[in-house]
């Protein structure tokens, strides 16, 4: 699985984006297909994906209090 860390980003205006709260992800193997988001500001894996474009319009709230995106 391939780590990509998100951009952190003020929470003003969240504009046309879905807002989704991170869970707890239990465990990334390297073997599984797909892409690992990270936390821009604590680095914790947030959301996992088949591929960057499925989150191209999300917001994630991380449990941190940040807000990213890629």
């Amino acid at each position: 699985m391939l780590m990509t860390p998100m951009r952190v980003f003020p929470s003003l205006f969240v504009g046309r984006r879905s807002l989704v709260e991170a869970m707890v992800v239990e465990s990334v193997e390297a073997e599984t297909p797909g892409v690992a988001f990270t936390c821009g500001a604590c680095d914790a894996v947030i959301l996992t994906a088949e591929n960057s474009e499925a989150v191209a319009d999300v917001v994630v709230k991380c449990r941190c209090g940040e807000y990213n995106q890629l």
